[in-house]
C-alpha cells in the first residue's frame, strides 16, 4: 500500500533514479523498493553498498552484498536502488542549507489527488498482512568433546550428518 501510494506520486514527476533505504522501521519488511519498482516498471537492485554511474549512458553498476560475498550488477536507468548502510559517506548541512529547507514548501498530497481511494491505501490496500509474531526456536544445548583429537573429528563429523544433518 505505501509504494502504491509513492508510485502514484512519483510517476508524474519522471525520475530516472529513485534511491531508499533498505527497509522501514514499521515492520521491518523491506518490501516498499521492490513493490515501488515494480509498479513504477522500472529496473531495480536491492541492499545496495556501491552504486558507480556506469561508462554509458542510463546504465549504473551496482555493488551488493550477499551469503559468501559480493556480486556486481549493471542495472539500465530507469531504476529503483534500496541502499545498505555505509553507502555513502553523509556530510553535515551548512547553516545555510539548513536555513533555505526550513523555508522550502512540502506538499502535501491527498488520496484524491493521486487518483487512491481509501481501500487501496493502509491495512486494506495492503496485499500482506502479519499473521503473528513468534520468537525464534531455542538453540539446541551445546555438546562438548572430549578424547583424542582424531576420536573427536570422528565424532564431530558423524555428529554433522547424523544428528545435524548438515553435511
Amino acid at each position: 500500500a505505501t509504494a502504491r501510494v509513492l508510485a502514484k506520486v512519483i510517476e508524474p514527476m519522471g525520475f530516472d533514479l529513485i534511491l531508499g533505504g533498505k527497509q522501514g522501521i514499521d515492520y521491518d519488511s523491506a518490501q516498499t523498493g521492490s513493490a515501488l519498482a515494480e509498479l513504477l516498471g522500472f529496473a531495480q537492485a536491492l541492499i545496495a553498498v556501491g552504486l558507480e554511474i556506469g561508462s554509458e549512458e542510463g546504465k549504473l553498476t551496482i555493488q551488493r552484498r550477499v551469503e559468501g560475498g559480493d556480486e556486481v550488477v549493471d542495472v539500465t536507468m530507469p531504476a529503483v536502488i534500496t541502499c545498505e548502510k555505509g553507502l555513502n559517506e553523509p556530510r553535515y548541512a551548512s547553516l545555510p542549507g539548513i536555513m533555505k529547507a526550513k523555508k522550502k514548501e512540502i506538499k502535501k498530497y491527498t488520496l484524491s489527488d493521486v487518483g487512491l481511494s481509501a481501500e487501496e491505501v493502509g491495512e486494506a490496500g495492503s496485499n500482506t498482512r502479519i499473521v503473528r509474531y513468534q520468537p525464534l526456536p531455542g538453540r539446541p544445548e551445546c555438546r562438548m568433546l572430549s578424547g583424542e583429537p582424531a576420536d573427536m573429528a570422528k565424532e564431530l563429523v558423524r555428529s554433522l550428518r547424523q544428528d545435524s544433518k548438515v553435511v
